[in-house]
């Protein structure tokens, strides 16, 4: 049978497609169904195969991946293997007397607790800025074991703490320490510092090209060949929850590297392909509803391996509260086996091959990203970039706006800005707020500026854990009574936006059918103990309730907040005229409402 598939079909072309959708747009302009990215770039609404290019054909070290398991303790090595892990992401991370981590100290120590591990286990070796102190053990774990990776990274530290680790000039030493080591990959570009940090997609993939870049000079320079310094590298790049722009990043990534390759030595970058760790990024990981980011984490683990990752971590759901994280860690695993042995996302070389929205959009991922790049490498590089603060500026302008369009509402976070569960509990989250503030408060000034890697949902976990903290000392959440009346769809409507709004802060909220006149519904809230009531209702009748409203408030429930829901612009005046506090519509700005709420009837915020 030589026949193609749907071969008995006749093509539709680009311009056929458009006409059925301008039919179906009734006359609205064709704009609006077109998607401006942060990327710089305008989406389409369909691609077809007249958009495709040429995109160049990179290897992949492995058609599988290793699914990979983070160690914090002896303990959990065997376990995790036995779990399905076939990586460890070992750390030992050591801060003057506080060590986090395995407690490693010397290299006999580093061989003692590493050696009994299989020696077809790849081991990642998380040993920071003393990465250089333990060379020679390092030697000797990679004679026994056939994969060591180290995750020595100075740029890396700058950009969390403010410092090198060392003096500028004990770079170059410290990397000939560890690149003598032959076959360990021991040079880290940790590119999602950037992400947790709120980078954009192309932000994060550019930086870390000239930060790729920047080493790879530095190895040169110490005499290493071309395949002696790219192997000695790797990539740690995070991936969040857009599904396709992250299959797209790590596509582009891998042929961007191997360009950037072809330029020391053509032809060397389509032969040996990069190394690339994926781990889902925090930044998007919620604290409250955590359950939500079991999907998160699955649908970010599909997109590292599409995208062509060799080695994926997936972040247990509860690790933003919960210490031990035992189920979190077995189903952040048992996501990646599913993947493999069920969806046989191993089967196949390149599954995204041949997609025409996939191929187009990391067509220009590539463009814009390259075009980034090379601005970078003209200022100077990424080193001159991280010293001078642009880098950091440019990341906490981005992480400001995206902050800014949660609290707003024009980014949707499930369970954290949309359908919170109000009734929710998570006192234990105190104990990892107290660490995050101490983390951003940071202490003495530093050399150079630093990124913030939080996540997203931070502000709106912080203030809603208030209410948490208040009802596990005995007290009983702030009440809120939803006062409707008037037209049924409106209100509804209403009611059930001040529902999700208020819901954020964690109170306990009464719905209700519906009251004949005003009297009834304040009669009812002061039944219920409300501390505040929400007048639901529509614009038109806004107009005869604001008064009554306002002198039953005063006369039953004279402390209480009064809310309108909406925004009617007309009648704001008299309404803030007759004491309404506040207003909850699409434009309110939910952390400053939450702040409000919080230092009102909570006495913090």
């Amino acid at each position: 049978m030589n026949e193609t598939l749907f071969s008995e079909f006749a093509e539709v072309s680009k311009e056929t497609w458009r006409e059925l959708i301008l039919k179906d747009l009734k006359g609205a302009n064709f704009e609006k169904v077109q998607w401006d990215t942060e990327e710089g770039f305008t989406l389409e609404p369909f691609y077809t195969k007249e958009d495709l290019g040429d995109l160049p054909q990179v290897p992949r070290n492995q058609s599988s991946w290793k699914i990979t398991d983070e160690i914090l303790s002896p303990s959990e090595i065997n376990p995790s293997l036995a779990g399905g892990a076939d990586a460890l992401y070992i750390v030992s991370h050591k801060e003057g007397k506080e060590t986090y981590g395995l407690s490693i100290g010397t290299n006999e120590e580093l061989i003692k607790e590493l050696e009994e591990i299989p020696k077809e286990i790849p081991i990642i070796l998380s040993l920071a800025n003393r990465t250089p102190d333990f060379a020679e053990g390092l030697r000797k774990l990679n004679d026994s074991h056939n994969h060591v990776y180290t995750d020595y990274d100075p740029y890396g530290t700058l950009l969390l703490c403010g410092e090198l680790g060392s003096k500028k000039e004990d770079l170059n030493s410290n990397f000939a320490k560890l690149v003598n080591s032959k076959g360990i990959h021991s040079i880290a570009v940790h590119g999602y510092y950037l992400r947790d940090a709120g980078a954009t997609i192309g932000q994060e993939l550019a930086f870390s090209l000239s930060w790729g870049v920047d080493y790879l000079n530095r190895l040169l320079d110490l005499g290493l060949s071309l395949k002696e310094a790219n192997d000695s590298l790797w990539f740690f790049m995070g991936v969040g929850s857009n599904y396709f722009f992250e299959i797209a990043k790590l596509s582009a990534h891998r042929i961007l590297w191997a360009e950037i390759l072809n330029a020391y030595e053509p032809g060397f970058g389509d032969e040996n392909p990069t190394t690339i760790f994926s781990r889902t990024s925090e930044f998007q990981y919620t604290a409250y509803d955590p359950y939500v980011n079991m999907l998160r984490g699955t649908t970010a683990a599909m997109s590292a391996v599409l995208g062509g990752s060799d080695f994926v971590q997936v972040l247990p759901f509860d690790h933003n509260y919960s210490e031990k994280q035992e189920l979190g860690k077995r189903i952040a695993r048992n996501s990646q086996l599913l993947l493999r042995s069920e969806s046989f996302f191993d089967k196949v070389e390149d599954p995204s091959k041949g997609s025409y929205y996939l191929e187009t959009l990391t067509k220009n991922l590539i463009t814009s990203v390259w075009e980034k790049f090379q601005t970078l490498e003209k200022d100077g590089g990424f080193f001159a970039g991280i010293q001078s603060g642009k880098v950091q500026d440019e990341i906490g302008a981005t992480a400001s706006k995206k902050r800014s369009a949660l609290a707003s509402k024009k980014e949707i976070l499930l369970g954290t800005n949309q359908y919170p569960l109000p009734t929710e509990r998570h006192p234990e989250l105190s104990t990892s707020l107290e660490h995050t503030k101490k983390l951003l408060e940071f202490g003495s000034p530093t050399e150079y500026k630093r990124i913030t890697p939080l996540r997203l949902s931070y502000e709106f976990d912080r203030l809603r854990q208030l209410t948490d903290e208040q009802i596990a000392s005995g007290k009983k959440a702030p009440k809120v009574f939803l006062l409707t009346i008037g037209d049924l769809t409106m209100r509804k409507a209403r009611a059930s936006f001040s529902a999700n709004f208020i819901g954020c802060l964690g109170y306990e909220i009464q719905d209700n059918l519906g009251f004949a006149n005003i009297q009834e519904g304040v009669s009812k809230a002061k039944e219920f103990g409300a501390d505040i009531v929400v007048l639901c209702s529509s614009d038109e009748e806004y107009a005869n309730l604001l008064q009554p409203f306002s002198e039953e408030m005063k006369a039953k429930l004279p402390n209480a907040w009064k809310i309108l829901a909406g925004y009617p612009k007309d009648l704001i005046q008299k309404a803030e005229s007759l004491g309404i506090d506040d207003f909850i519509h699409m434009k309110r700005n939910t952390i400053e409402f939450m702040e409000k709420a919080q230092s009102k009837w909570i006495g913090k915020s």
